[in-house]
């Protein structure tokens, strides 16, 4: 009877996760697109972007640290709703923050918020959903971060309207598009309040202690119950932070400098970069019904590779096809991408068939904290090496840091197999 009652709950929530997903998303896109009016308006330089991702990344990484400790006190689902409410805060913040140290503050505030929802419903969907649900979640995060930027720059245009009083007010747009978007925010916050209430959550995540030997004998499966296999899980999602974020940066930079194109032939590079990883999310998701984890993993690894490679030998493909740099640079920056796209969420599903269940929720946040830390880290280190180096240096270390994932990946892979667990091939 209990069985037929979750699978009955679940036709309705897993909707409801995903929909409400999509707010995860907004934080990124909207940010991206509002930068240059927050600039003109607030006399902000490029290096305040610098230091504002690191406190969004330090607080994102913080919210994932932190969720074995809230989990002792709160459900994951109440958790979830908790980094929404912080997230619509931050935005409120964001859209009356007049100086740096307030967007600084704020952007920190829905960091938290942000990195609470992602690890929490990640944890969640691996203990309870597949990992073509989980893809399909992300999907909506990648359709998320595009709805952001259609309703920051729509509102945006609102900057040239002159207020009698006070001339023109250059802010008046992003304000209102980052109280637009607290508003969506809070409107999924309300239905996720109302959907607790309706008891529609599957609620046999609680916080009781386990031990190994309890949840195997429950489960009849085996698990990787080492430290030092934690370690190397939590090691994949640094890298593969790393390589997301420094290869959509930078490409941009390096197809400029080392190939003459301009601002507006680079511009599409990120679109299509995001536009590749969600119908790789979408695509593979539907083929986790067919495919194993590790299969889809490796599959991506070598998508993302080849895509990497099409970018850093751009200049011997323009030569010998005659295809413009602009051309190849799409190409590339698709396939990257479309590979890199199911590699989070697939590797966090995939957790809950390495390790037992009483550890997933500290894992799965650990996990995300180390994709937020690989970002701030990564990025920092790369940025560090192409100032000293040329550009095209970019292209072997994304590669390496794909290389790195891959390692670490197929390490976990061989263990599994050698203490015949369940996800061994």
């Amino acid at each position: 009877m209990r069985t037929q009652n979750v699978k009955k709950i679940s036709a309705f929530l897993l909707p409801l996760i995903l929909f409400s997903y999509l707010v995860v998303g907004f934080p990124d896109g909207a940010f991206t697109i509002s930068w240059d009016a927050m600039q003109q308006g607030l006399g902000l330089v490029t290096f305040h972007s610098g230091i504002i991702l690191v406190g969004y990344s330090v607080t994102y990484t913080l919210a994932g640290v932190m969720l074995s400790w809230l989990n002792r006190f709160m459900k994951l689902q109440s958790v979830y709703l908790m980094g929404l409410v912080i997230m619509a805060l931050g935005f409120v913040g964001l859209a009356f923050s007049i100086n740096f140290p307030l967007v600084l503050a704020t952007v920190t505030i829905y960091g938290f918020g942000t990195g609470a929802m992602a690890s929490s419903m990640n944890a969640y969907m691996a203990k309870h959903f597949t990992a073509s649900q989980n893809n399909w979640m992300h999907f909506f995060w990648g359709a998320g971060a595009a709805i952001s930027p259609l309703i920051m720059g729509r509102l945006l245009i609102l900057e040239d309207i002159y207020t009698p009083g006070y001339g023109y007010a250059l802010e008046y747009g992003w304000t209102a598009g980052y109280l637009t978007i607290a508003v969506i925010v809070g409107v999924v916050g309300v239905v996720l309040l109302l959907s607790m209430y309706r008891k529609i959550w599957i609620s046999d995540d609680g916080i009781a202690s386990t031990t190994d030997k309890i949840d195997n004998v429950v489960d009849k499966k085996r698990y990787l119950v080492k430290k030092w296999h934690q370690v190397v899980e939590v090691l994949t999602f640094f890298f593969l932070g790393g390589t997301d974020y420094t290869v959509v940066f930078f490409t941009s930079t390096v197809f400029m400098v080392e190939h003459g194109l301009s601002i507006a032939h680079v511009a599409i590079f990120s679109t299509v970069y995001y536009v590749g990883m969600t119908l790789g999310r979408l695509i593979f998701g539907w083929s986790a019904k067919f495919m194993k984890e590790i299969t889809i993993i490796r599959i991506g690894i070598v998508i993302a590779a080849t895509g990497i490679l099409v970018l850093w030998f751009a200049s011997g493909i323009i030569t010998a096809l005659g295809i413009g740099p602009q051309a190849i640079g799409i190409v590339g920056m698709a396939i990257a991408g479309f590979g890199l796209g199911p590699l989070l969420p697939t590797l966090v599903s995939d957790t809950s068939n390495r390790f037992a269940p009483r550890v997933i929720s500290k894992l799965v946040g650990y996990e995300l904290a180390a994709f937020g830390a690989g970002i701030a880290v990564l990025f920092f280190i790369t940025s560090m090496v192409l100032t000293f180096t040329t550009y095209m240096s970019l292209f072997p270390i994304v590669l390496a840091f794909v290389i790195l994932v891959c390692i670490c990946n197929e390490i976990l892979i061989r263990a599994c197999v050698k203490n015949k667990v369940n996800t061994a091939e």
